[in-house]
Order: structure tokens, then sequence, then C-alpha cells
């Protein structure tokens, strides 16, 4: 054909409307209009939609149909077997042709995309790599299709959307591989600060930087004259880029790239001005995709900040909370709230937390004896990503036991120093008394005796019915399973997760009591003398369920030092492709089938922060164990030898002491720690009981969003980003897919996500409300002598330090006799400790897992730090002083091994 009538170029030249070329094409025309460099795009029409319509009769399957009568699975099998007319063909292939044949990406434009005000995106479809004629035909062909998939078709529906405008472009747009790709923002998204512009960049594409996977470098540029505000340039370990077959992974970046600027001055500079361009001509604040591709930057996509704080705005812990007094007045914390819960959360997270407050915790905590456990609204509370601990709200209900009466020490123990107490009352009032003070007691003290005789029973119920609950659901077979009897599953899952958390809540609370009674027994009696005693029998290694674990791996690492074919695959392998390599040698098939099949069964439902239902399990991934193992290894790893040195140090501490004090003293002590040994051992053997079934929630989360996604109604990638207890509702049936995944939902989640992991974070305790402020950057890291903390495990040690920000990608750069330094650990962290000299965290306090673990270890350590991540690199020389809880920064990274040893000498 000599014109081209239904697919035409983007040049910007003419207008279209959006009925013309759907919204997502006139936005970049409008772009490319206005001189953004936007790669090279064209646009195959809506009249080429309804010409292929029309040509092959399904337009008389549509004609005078309500939106909600079509049938939606007869026109999708309808467009699937048409023929696209040959003229149509010609016209597309043609494009195809002047772009060089290339790799394209193929994107839906539908005529009610990309509104301002209304987003519709991510309900149609878009194709990367494209990299062939036929591959050209079948996208366009599947975008058509997408106008039609189930969750666009019940959008329709919902937002009444006439037969009509029901009307798909489809873009043809050159792909940017790109070599370096970000986000910017015309303004701070956290506060609305409009004086500057946000830009995050990272190696490789764009796809990894919303949803967390890659690290990325952040800038902050004045609107005025574009000068650098400050930047943090981070280690960018990780980036998303191109398979062979088209789709995106995540690989590792080569040295030389890790630590080096992604965006020179001329780029950030150059997009800053673009940014306030955009910003300019569409009159409001924008989100803009970017990429870099041999040094040309390119416009992706240009958004409204939908997700906007103004300055004016404050969180409050408990959103619900209409009552001001109490409001401005509770304490919430995040300390010592459990590691499964430290840390950033996403929003599946966060709402499977918020079903655990509503559904589970006050059964739960009734059984440490409160007569009266309150409204479930002022359990816990949610800043920034982050899950607190209504500590005014729990000190009350406490006050109903005899021993916890006093509001003041509660709330005092989840306190951080800068917390002003003077004046300070309890917002919820006074504790009980009277006639209601005797019945809450008597409850309590009835309570207590039933605990005392039936603790033994109730542990081995646990531990058994763990065993039974985790080999019944491995034998299931999920994807049988209707949705009703995946309902079904997890009312069960509902009953035995609340079983578990009520036998462990007893154990927890009275083993952070004897341990405070401890405390106070040491500053009474030992006077400043037995920091150290009480550090040291923080709880018993043996019974530690972590340091079980630990042992496990361990061995497992010895029954592989006993076959030399199997550890030379271990040794040989790099750390990312071990598990591959195992799995297809006979060897080490033989392996991961049985020894470490049964260590799976046994400890295959832990992992990192085990409330957070978006990151797998062991059972899900082990490569991080496999890369613990071959660590091990190339170690000279004495589990038992310092488990026995550590034992051995603790008892000759105790005798020490205690020897000095007089007999009544004395066996009041011994009484203590051992009433406190035994409660840790139980509150560690039924903790793993109730952790398992959240891994049963999360196994069948992911199933039903694999069924969604093969239906092409929700991606499995959006797992993060959904709400569990929509997903609740959505399984038994009470709302639709439609309700449960909202597309609105979805990425109004994602983008408070990426605004919460680009946000300071919010303090660790808190009265009243908190202003979000966006995460400081500096131009260079501000020099520093000494960072403080908290001594957490004494001792003094001089060492290398290796910064870990995320355990499974980075844990195996690990080397024996460095200081770990991380932002938190928690239990999946414990294998790591082995091999370290001293560990740092940014988060902690003397009860948190990186304190108790670094004791029972016998290793230094200072938490709490809070930016001890931010000005320690990996190579840096570090003074640890785990008696004081400082650590000073010897010398920055050092490249040869003379300044290393004199760095030692100091």
């Amino acid at each position: 054909m000599s014109s081209q009538k239904y697919v035409i170029a983007l040049t910007g030249k003419k207008d279209f409307s959006k009925s013309e070329i759907g919204g997502k094409a006139v936005s970049l025309n409008k772009l490319v209009k206005n001189d953004f460099l936007v790669p090279e795009a064209y646009c195959i029409t809506t009249d080429a939609y309804e010409y292929f319509l029309n040509c092959t009769g399904i337009y008389n399957l549509l004609e005078k149909q309500a939106i909600n009568t079509i049938k939606v699975e007869e026109i999708v099998k309808e467009i699937d077997k048409a023929k696209i007319p040959s003229d149509l063909v010609d016209e597309i292939l043609k494009v195809y042709k002047n772009m060089g044949q290339g790799q394209v990406a193929i994107r839906s434009s539908a005529v009610n995309e990309d509104g301002l005000f209304q987003s519709y995106a991510g309900q149609y479809e878009t194709y990367l790599y494209v990299n062939s004629e036929a591959k050209v035909l079948e996208c366009v062909r599947r975008c058509w299709k997408s106008l039609w998939a189930m969750r666009a078709t019940l959008y329709h529906a919902k937002h009444d959307i006439n037969i009509d405008d029901c009307k798909i472009a489809v873009v043809i747009q050159k792909m940017v591989d790109a070599d370096a790709a970000g986000v910017a923002f015309s303004q701070d998204p956290v506060s609305g600060d409009e004086s500057y512009i946000i830009i995050d960049a990272c190696w490789g594409v764009g796809e990894g930087v919303v949803s967390g996977q890659v690290i990325t470098d952040s800038y902050r540029i004045s609107k005025s004259d574009y000068a650098l505000i400050g930047s943090e340039i981070r280690e960018k370990k990780l980036k998303c880029a191109r398979k062979d077959n088209g789709e995106t992974h995540i690989v590792s970046v080569d040295n030389e790239y890790i630590k080096k600027q992604v965006l020179s001055a001329q780029q950030y500079k150059k997009l800053a001005k673009q940014v306030v361009e955009i910003s300019q001509y569409y009159n409001q604040a924008m989100d803009i995709e970017w990429g870099v591709e041999n040094n040309e930057l390119y416009i992706l996509q240009a958004r409204p900040i939908t997700s906007k704080l103004s300055d004016a705005i404050t969180y409050f812990a408990d959103e619900n909370e209409t009552d001001p007094y109490i409001r401005d007045n509770a304490l919430f914390s995040r300390m010592d709230t459990g590691e499964i819960v430290t840390g950033l959360m996403s929003p599946l997270g966060l709402s499977f937390c918020k079903f655990y407050q509503h559904n589970i915790h006050g059964p739960a905590i009734k059984t440490m004896g409160l007569l009266d456990i309150g409204n479930s609204q002022h359990y816990m509370g949610y800043i920034q990503g982050q899950v607190y601990l209504n500590i005014s709200a729990s000190a009350m209900l406490l006050s109903q036991c005899p021993p916890t009466r006093d509001l003041m020490k509660f709330t005092k123990r989840y306190a951080t120093d800068d917390i002003d107490f003077t004046g300070y009352c309890n917002p919820y009032g006074e504790p009980v008394t009277g006639w209601t003070l005797v019945k809450s007691s008597l409850y309590w003290f009835s309570y207590q005796i039933y605990n005392l005789f039936t603790a033994e029973r109730i542990v081995n119920k646990m531990i058994k019915m763990r065993q039974d609950e985790i080999d019944r659901f491995y034998s299931l077979d999920l994807k049988s399973m209707s949705l009703s009897e995946l309902n079904d599953e997890l009312a069960r899952i509902d009953k035995y997760f609340l079983k578990a958390c009520k036998a462990y809540m007893p154990f927890f609370l009275q083993s952070f009591a004897l341990y405070d009674l401890l405390a106070e027994l040491c500053e009474k009696w030992l006077e400043g003398k037995g920091e150290g005693l009480q550090n040291r029998i923080k709880a018993s290694m043996n019974s530690l369920r972590t340091i079980e674990v630990t042992r496990g791996i361990y061995q497992l690492t010895e029954k592989v030092n006993t076959n030399p074919d199997l550890r030379t695959v271990f040794i040989n392998s790099d750390a990312d492709c071990l598990q591959a390599n195992l799995e297809s040698s006979s060897v080490g098939s033989h392996f991961i089938n049985s020894e470490f099949a049964g260590f799976l069964n046994k400890y295959g439902t832990r992992g990192r922060q085990e409330f957070e239902l978006s990151i797998p399990r062991w059972n899900d991934d082990p490569s991080y164990l496999l890369k613990v193992i071959k660590m091990y290894l190339v170690s000279d790893v004495r589990l038992e030898e310092k488990i026995a040195e550590v034992d051995k140090e603790r008892v000759s501490d105790t005798e020490i002491l205690l020897k000095k004090l007089p007999l009544f003293t004395r066996l009041k002590f011994r009484f203590v720690i051992a009433a406190y040994a035994k409660m840790a051992e139980r509150r560690e053997d039924t903790r793993p009981t109730y952790i398992a079934e959240t891994w049963f929630y999360r196994k069948i989360t992911t199933e039903v969003l694999s069924r969604l996604d093969n239906d092409n109604i929700v991606s499995k990638d959006d797992l993060p980003f959904i709400d569990f207890n929509l997903f609740r509702k959505y399984v038994s049936g009470k709302i639709n897919v439609d309700e449960a995944f909202s597309r609105e939902l979805i990425d109004k989640n994602k983008k408070d996500y990426l605004i919460n992991r680009n946000s300071e974070e919010p303090p660790m305790a808190i009265i009243g409300g908190y202003k979000p402020r966006t995460k400081k950057v500096e131009t260079s890291p501000t020099d520093i002598d000494v960072i403080k903390g908290v001594g957490a495990s004494p001792g003094i040690v001089v060492a290398r330090a290796r910064v870990i920000n995320d355990l499974d990608k980075e844990a195996a750069t690990l080397q024996q006799g460095e200081i770990l330094v991380a932002k938190f650990t928690d239990a999946s962290w414990t294998p790591l400790f082995v091999l370290a000299a001293g560990v740092i965290a940014d988060i902690g306090s003397m009860l948190s897992h990186s304190s108790i673990v670094s004791r029972e270890f016998g290793i230094p350590a200072v938490v709490n730090t809070k930016v001890a991540c931010l000005h320690i690199k990996t190579g840096d020389i570090l003074y640890l002083d785990g008696n004081n809880g400082e650590v000073r920064i010897q010398t920055k990274v050092v490249n040869n091994k003379l300044e290393y040893e004199e760095a030692l000498a100091i």
C-alpha cells in the first residue's frame, strides 16, 4: 500500500483524540509534539480494530449488547481464531520494517486508559522485546483480546462504560533496552515540597524499581537552577535485564558498576529539566518513567502523581481513632515486637497483620490471664509501612493482672530515650479497681495455675500438631482444589493458627517478664557487675529453635564433607548457580531429595519476616540455605565447640557472681534463671507452630493468584500489593474478583510502597502524630568519628565490615571474621552469626534478635545505631565496642593488604 490508513506515526505533527488512538498513544503524541525524546512510535488505530471486527463478523456479536451481558469467552475465542485482514497485516508489517525489524514494545492503548483523573493502567496488555513479524502480529491480537479479558470487562461494567466506547488502539514502539532507568517525581511525593525534583536511578531496565527488587541511587535536584541538593550513591549489586526470550530477570551487576554513580551531572540535569517541562505542560505534579540507552535519555511514560502528602497531613498509628486525646497521647512502639514484623512491610504484609490484629491477637492474649481483652482496634498501629504495638492500650490491659498493675513500668519498657514522660498519663484511663480488680485478679491466678500444670502438655501438643499439619498440607494438591475447597482449607488454617498463637503467647510474655525480673535482681544485688551475666543468661543455646536450625545446617554441611563428589559440586559452583548445579548432577540430586528434603520437612516453613506473605520461605526457595552450606564448607566452623565455650563461660560467670551473695538471694537468682531458661525453651518450641500456619496462608494465596494470572485477570507479580482481607472475601465468595483485586487499589499500593521505601524511617517509638519525611540524601556521607548505639553483647573486635541489605542475594558474600552490618536481623539470619566476628544493627534493643543471638554466640554487638548502614561500607575497617555501644570507622574501604593489617593492629 502506498499510504497508511490504519497505522499512523506518532510524530506530534497532528493532534488525535482518544477515540482515535486511545489514551496512551495520545499522551505519547503530546510528549513528542513538545520535543521530548520519546522512542519512535506508531499507533494501530481504533478504526483498525473496528475494521478487524467488521471483516471477521465479530462486531455482530457485540452490536446492541450491554457490557455485562456479553459472553466474554466467546468474544475472546473469536478474536483468537479470526484472520487479520491482509491489507491491515501489510500496514502493520510495513511499519515494523520501517522501524528496522528490531526489538519493539507492543502496548495496548484503550480509549478509556491513562486519563489524568481516572487510571486504567494495567487493565490491558503490554509486551516487551518483541522481535519478529509473527510475534508482532500475535501481540497485536493479544492486545485486542485484552479489551475483553475478564478484568477489563468487569472494570468497564463497574464504571458504566458504553459498548460504543469499548475501543482499543495498539502502540508499536521502539524498545529501549535501557542501560539505566528509573522514576522521577516533579515534586516530593512524601511531603509535597514543590521546590525540588526526586530521581531514583538503577542499572538495567526499570521494572525492578517499584517492586523493590533492585537498589537505586537517589538524587534531589533544585527546580530553580537544576543544581544537585543531595544524592545517595548506593551499592547496586543487582539489576533487571532482558533474557533471550524477551522476559526480564534479576542478574548481578558487574563489579565496576556496583558503586558507580548511575547518572552523570549532565544526565540528571537534563532529566530534571524535562521533568519540570512535562509537569508545566500538564499543569500538575507528574511521575515519570525514563530510560537511558547508548547515552540517550528517553521519556517512557508520564503520569500524574496520585499519592501525594501535604505538609499539613500528619500520620497517626491508629488511623481510626476518633478521640483526639487518645490519638495525641497514646504511645506506639515497634521495639521487641518480634522479628516477624520488623522492617518495611508490603501492602500484603500489612493487611495480613491487620487480619491477625482483628481475628487472632485478642483471643491469644486472653491465655495470658486477661479477663478483658479490650477492643481489637487498640492492639496495633501502622505508620509508613511499619507495624507498631499500642503500648498504652496494652499497659492498660495488663494492669488487670497483679504483677503488671504499674502502667508506667510496662510503658517505659517499650519507650526510646527521646520519649519525655514528664506529666504523662495513660490516655485510656486508670487501672481497674474494686470488685472488677478482684474478678480480674482471680481470673489471672486461675489461668496461671492452669498454665503451670498444662505447660509441658501444651508444648508437646504444639510440636506434634506442627509436624502433623505440615505433613497434611504437603499431601494436599492445591492445584486441583476448587475455590470453595481452598476456602474451607483457609478456615482450617485460621483455627490452627489461633490455637498455636494461644499456646505461644503466655510463654512469650512470661519469658519477657522473667528477663526483666532478672535484670532488676542484677541491678539490685550485683551493683553493676551483673550485666554480663544477664546478657549471657538470656537463653540457653541448646534450647533455642534458631540455634537448632543452625545446628541442622551445620550437620548437613558435615554430610556434604563426607562425600568428595558432592563437596566438589558445592565448592566449584557459583552461589547463584549452586541449586541448579546440584539438581542437574546425580550426587547433588540425591542430596536434595534425601538429607536436604528432610531438613526442609522440619524447618522449611521458616524464612525472613514471617508475617510478610510476599516473601518466599525456605520451602519455596531453598537457595539461601544451600549458600550457607557452601559458606560453611569453605570456613572453619566449629559450632559445637563454640556452643560449649559460651555455655562454659555462662556457667562460670553465674558461679563467680552468685557465690558472693547470701544463700536466700542466691537461691532466688537460681530460681529466676531456671524459670527464664525453661520459659524461653517453651517459647521457642511453640513459636514455629504458628509460623508454619502463616506459610500455609502464603501457599493458598499464591495458588489463587496463579490461577487469576493464567486467566489474565491479575498478575502474580502483583502479590505484594494485594489486600489479604479482600482476598479472603473473594475466596469465600463474598465479593467478586474486581472488588478484591481492584486495579486502582493495586496501583495505589504500588505507589504507596515506593513512597514508603523512599521515606525516612519513622521512629521506633512515638507519642501522637508523625509527619513523613523524604529519606535524607547527601552529596557524600558526612564524616563521623563514632557511631553510637546500644551495647547488646560484650566484647571488642577490629575487623572488616560486610554490609548486607538483602539477605537472600548477598548472604554468600560474607567472609568468616567480618563484622556483619545490617538494618535489622531476624531468625533467618542466625546461620551467619556463626561466621561473623561481630554484629551491628540499625534497629534493635537488648531483646532483639541481633542482641540475643550475638550473646549466645559470644560475639560483640551494637544495635539501635540508626545510621550504621548509611555511613559504613563493605570493606571499611571497624572498631566495634560491644561494652560501651560504640562503633568507630578506623579505615575507609581499603584495597591493599598492608593497609588492612595496619588497621587491624590499631
